[in-house]
């Protein structure tokens, strides 16, 4: 397993040294360490450490970084070990261990966790403030989490022990004790019940010592038996865990008058839905109550979704069932339930911590934590200005005056939550159609990469390669359609719907029903014969990894990807040096045993079972794999850069990257040439982006 992680990268693939912006102290590197990363072998000592920790807050619905700052958070053990050394607990009211201390000071340790996250937040407004405990520098961290996810493995140390096999496995009877005396309990009949009581008993917090050792035990095995991150990917780590404890700033004065106008509709709106349904459905959000009613007035549905509803909005309909559905449609903005969540992770100075997750994605995309920013509504409304300021009156009654549908107006302001502190200014940008330049780009497809080119160059609408798509599409010479040409759509949902071996399904979900399946099937055709370079990677990017499983330990290229498997891991090897692990890769034949396919175990959603539930790889899920990663790898290398050039980041959400600076720093003609920076291993790829700046975020 480690023999796949730990070759060399080409020359030019690793930053040199730490950068300054993920320093938290000064400290002297390890001279054997020219990545700036102190190896994790060879002399350096690892403390493993694992936190037992109490509060009235949920940490589930706060967040790590809220629950860590909250005054009634207590810690209640520590357990710790050096290398292999015997596993120590540390209790309050016991001197601070002498290994925090020689770890704070000397270059040569680091420690290590799973989910550092939260024993880094722990440290932060707990041991050190409250114990004395020394701080140990971001930059000599572990974290056995990320390093599990890196190779495709699942998240939580139970099942990632589980999937390692190791010999020491989490204690489930101890996890269930760990969540009861996490939180407060119940008042008995001859206790005060407005004061707090835990369980505390002493043969609970036993067990719980003992539960908290045998985690230090399992995540030490864990970190023993996994690969370390490379040294470019442990870099970016170590920015994130800055981006996270940074955080974005909310206005406070758009959130909770948002949050009163969606208190105060909703009741009216249940109210009306039961009067219309007879009773039968008294809730906004019972779709399967509203289906069924729906289905006795002659109206069956498959989903509540909101495109089948602004379509059934265009038919003929009962006037009760016309209501009940605009209803539906006006209260079941999903960007509304996330103001409570957003509110309830701002900390005391109003700034959302530890919103992001590494490697949420098996491609090493990110994903959001609790609050979801990577969701967030895209505004509709034409004045999204008057919006904002009918909002922040907090007045359901002066928005229905202005708005038909005032939950819809509340979910198009939630982007403009997320704000500048005072002082300072948001700057902004994202990469222009970036996973259809990339996939054009790794398949070779030259007609494509050439109008994106030309496109960048000339800006002329006519241009446009989503325009020029189209236009092959309909067969009429290139130019014929601009922005603003209705074919434009099809041209751009195309590339959407059909880059990834997509068909008919694939379609719906962008377009439900805007044209019929045979003319869907006609774009498809179409595309597809507009695309022969893409269409032949998607079949040799295939072969290429069944071969790769067939032989094992044989390394099989195709155009700048390369695949390998040692049996336990498949790795796709992407163009900038990194690699996507697949695990446990194995072969098998198709029902009609005409073809065979590779599955691995997939950690999707944070089960781990075999891919597609056991269908299987094809050429479209590598392609997309694929392009996905180094879509990735792109905005990694600019947030880097970006960090590094004073531009401090407190938001990305797919491909765009956010800032908070001073106003008058920076401008969004360097921003734009910082994000559009080429790597060195993808010189010949057309990367465009657009910045913004402003007091709220806009995109």
């Amino acid at each position: 397993m480690h023999e796949l992680h730990n070759k060399p990268l080409p020359a030019g693939e690793v930053e040199t040294g730490i950068p300054d912006f993920l320093r938290r102290s000064p400290q002297q590197q390890h001279p054997h360490d020219a990545a700036g990363v102190i190896a994790d072998a060879g002399g350096v000592h690892v403390l493993h450490r694992d936190f037992e920790t109490r509060s009235r807050v949920s940490l589930k619905k706060v967040g790590t970084h809220a629950y860590a700052a909250h005054a009634s958070t207590e810690i209640i053990c520590v357990a710790y070990a050096v290398n292999d050394g015997p596993i120590q607990l540390w209790l309050p009211g016991d001197p601070v261990p002498d290994v925090w201390f020689e770890a704070a000071h000397n270059p040569h340790w680091v420690v290590a966790a799973h989910s550092d996250h939260f024993e880094t937040a722990i440290e932060q407004h707990i041991l050190a403030p409250r114990f004395g405990f020394p701080l140990i520098p971001i930059e000599r961290h572990r974290c056995t989490q990320a390093m599990a996810l890196a190779l495709g493995l699942p998240a939580r140390l139970s099942t990632a022990a589980n999937a390692l096999e190791l010999a020491n496995r989490k204690d489930a009877a101890g996890e269930r004790l760990m969540h009861q005396m996490s939180k407060p309990r119940r008042a008995r009949k001859d206790e005060d019940p407005n004061e707090i009581h835990w369980f505390d008993d002493e043969e609970r917090l036993q067990r719980l010592y003992a539960y908290c050792k045998q985690d230090v035990e399992a995540e030490r095995e864990a970190y023993d038996d996994l690969s370390p991150l490379p040294p470019t990917e442990q870099l970016l780590w170590q920015l994130h865990c800055v981006v996270n404890e940074r955080g974005f700033r909310v206005a406070r004065d758009l959130a909770e008058p948002a949050r009163r106008i969606a208190q105060a509709a909703a009741p009216e709106i249940d109210a009306e839905l039961a009067e219309l349904t007879g009773g039968a459905v008294t809730g906004i959000n019972q779709i399967a109550r509203m289906q069924a009613w729906l289905e006795t007035q002659g109206c069956p549905v498959d989903s509540l979704d909101k495109k089948v509803i602004e379509k059934l909005l265009k038919t003929e309909l009962p006037p009760q069932v016309q209501r009940v559905l605009e209803l539906r449609l006006g209260g079941a903005q999903a960007a509304v339930k996330k103001i409570d969540a957003l509110l309830a992770r701002a900390g005391s100075d109003d700034r959302v911590r530890g919103a992001f997750k590494f490697h949420g994605a098996a491609t090493g995309r990110w994903a959001g934590e609790g609050f979801q920013p990577q969701n967030l509504k895209r505004p509709v409304v034409e004045d999204l200005e008057a919006a904002v300021a009918a909002v922040s009156t907090g007045d359901y009654a002066h928005v229905c005056r202005l708005y038909s549908k005032p939950l819809s107006i509340v979910g198009d302001c939630s982007r403009s939550m997320i704000v500048a502190a005072p002082g300072n200014k948001l700057i902004g940008a994202d990469f222009g159609a970036i996973e259809s330049r990339v996939l054009a780009w790794i398949a070779g497809e030259e007609w494509k990469l050439d109008s994106y080119r030309r496109y960048d160059a000339t800006q002329d609408p006519r241009d446009e390669p989503y325009c020029i798509t189209a236009c092959k599409i309909y067969r009429v010479a290139d130019g014929t359609f601009t922005k603003e040409s209705p074919e434009r759509s099809v041209g751009k949902t195309c590339d959407l719907a059909f880059g990834y071996m997509g068909g008919l399904n694939a379609w719906r979900k962008f377009e439900p029903d805007k044209f019929t399946d045979a003319e869907v099937e006609r774009f498809k055709t179409d595309w597809r014969a507009a695309h022969p370079a893409i269409r032949e990677f998607w079949s040799r990017i295939n072969y290429a990894a069944l071969l790769a499983v067939h032989e094992r330990g044989r390394v099989v290229r195709y155009k700048t990807i390369a695949f390998k498997s040692n049996g336990t891991f498949l790795q796709l090897k992407l163009p900038s040096g990194r690699k996507l692990s697949y695990p446990q890769p194995r072969i098998r034949n198709s029902k009609d045993g005409r073809s065979q396919f590779v599955v691995f175990t997939d950690n999707a959603e944070g089960q781990f079972k075999d891919c597609r539930n056991g269908a299987g790889a094809y050429g479209g899920i590598w392609t997309e794999n694929i392009v996905s990663g180094i879509a990735r790898d792109l905005l990694a290398e600019a947030m880097l850069r970006i960090e590094a050039a004073g531009y401090p980041i407190v938001l990305h959400v797919h491909d765009e990257i956010v800032c908070e600076v001073p106003e008058g720093f920076g401008s969004t003609e360097e921003f734009t040439r910082l994000m559009t920076r080429k790597p060195a291993w993808a010189l010949d790829l057309p990367i465009a982006a657009k910045a913004w700046a402003g007091l709220r975020y806009c995109k």
